[in-house]
Parts: structure tokens; sequence; C-alpha cells
């Protein structure tokens, strides 16, 4: 099975969201992070689920509920997640 691998930036990413809902809408951090991690889990198991970049060489998948983008690559034995943001923040 593969693992996940979290790129500095993409640590960085994960607290700036939760810092910003724990703001504006605190009952909604443990959701919005659930939808996060089930996106990243369906990687695990289907890396190639995420649509592929033009040229670049990364791939991304949109969360379902809450519609995060996480930017990822994949090697020979890990998902490696470069970023998350929000779907309005930056295009990837």
């Amino acid at each position: 099975m593969m693992q996940v691998l979290f790129r500095a930036e993409a640590e960085a990413d994960l607290r700036s969201i939760i810092a910003y809902y724990e703001d504006v809408a605190p009952a909604s951090v443990g959701n919005i992070l659930s939808d996060i991690y089930r996106s990243i889990n369906q990687l695990i198991h289907f890396p190639q689920l995420g649509m592929a970049v033009p040229e670049r060489s990364f791939r991304r998948i949109v969360t379902l509920k809450y519609h995060f983008k996480v930017a990822y690559q994949i090697d020979d034995e890990a998902i490696i997640v470069l970023g998350i943001f929000r779907y309005q923040d930056r295009e990837v």
C-alpha cells in the first residue's frame, strides 16, 4: 500500500485552513478535515484518481463536500501532497 507524505507547504496550508475556519466556522473544522482526508485516503488506493494538470508534473483532486484542491505527485511508493487550498484561492 502506498503511503502519504506531506510537503512542508501542504502542512502549512492545512494549518492555515484550520486557523481560518476556527475563526469563521469553528463547528465545521472537523467536517472540513474529514473531507480533505477522505480525498487523500482515496488516493492511496487510486493514485490516478485526480486530474493531471496540463504541462505540470502533478495531479489534483477536488474534495467532494467543501471543494478544496489537493495537489499531489505520485512517487513509486508514496503519494506526496504538495498543497491544499480552497478551490477559489489559487489556480492549479
